[in-house]
């Protein structure tokens, strides 16, 4: 199990797919848990290296370490890596995703801007839209293909939330209301009812219309916790996102 200070990290970091984890059964909790924070593990890599090469070096580690995973070699000593050993047993996760989706968070390394729509709707699959198929292989398995789209439009909907960070560096070359216009379409295309299995894995995709709003202009009002919570409390009741 993830040690608790693991644990608040994560949700420090990553507060709304952790809030929508809370939904489901203390195991399958527990084991979306882990995989956010081995998300998290990739994710914030690129706030703790000064140059590409160093970061290309830590994803290395980690793509050594889900060898060792998924080959049976002794898993080197972490505080992830062997939670996120067991979920992977547990729940029999492709390889093929996690490899995925490591693939995807090293982009992040890359100063280089997204020359299209397509560029920034590719980037956004294969890492939010990646995490959530993962997180449906745990808590429904069925339902992987409508999670990893509601992932892809969260993952759009993330472009647009750091517009303003990122809009002279890796955003420069698209436009914003085309990039809002994308992450709509996505989202409305493929919301609807979902069951109660899938919603830990997903609930938080419920919260696209309201960043998106919040972001059409240059001073978004920020979304409290409290209307986070409550959006989320309905998607749960109406079983849609």
């Amino acid at each position: 199990m993830l040690d608790n200070s693991v644990i608040n990290s994560v949700k420090k970091a990553d507060p709304d797919r952790c809030r929508a984890a809370m939904f489901a059964e203390p195991d399958v909790r527990a084991a979306l848990l882990t995989l956010y924070a081995f998300h998290y593990e990739l994710a914030k890599i690129p706030e703790l290296v000064s140059e590409p090469m160093m970061g290309a070096i830590r994803y290395q580690w980690w793509r050594d370490a889900v060898d060792e995973i998924y080959t049976g070699k002794p898993v080197r000593r972490h505080e992830v890596t062997t939670p996120f050993a067991a979920v992977v047993k547990t729940y029999d996760i492709p390889r093929f995703y996690v490899d995925q989706l490591i693939d995807g968070r090293e982009r992040d390394i890359d100063p280089r801007s997204f020359d299209s729509m397509e560029t920034a709707y590719d980037y956004a699959a294969v890492t939010s839209g990646v995490l959530a198929r993962l997180a449906a292989l745990i808590s429904a398995p069925e339902e992987t293909d409508t999670a990893a789209q509601l992932g892809l439009a969260w993952g759009l909907t993330g472009l647009v939330r750091g517009w303003g960070f990122y809009k002279e560096t890796i955003l420069r070359e698209l436009d914003r209301a085309e990039l809002i216009g994308q992450a709509s379409s996505t989202y409305y295309a493929a919301r609807g009812k979902i069951s109660p299995e899938l919603m830990p894995a997903i609930a938080y995709a419920a919260l696209i219309p309201g960043f998106l709003s919040r972001h059409e202009t240059d001073n978004p009002k920020p979304y409290s916790s409290l209307a986070k919570r409550m959006t989320l409390l309905k998607a749960a009741a109406s079983g849609k996102v």
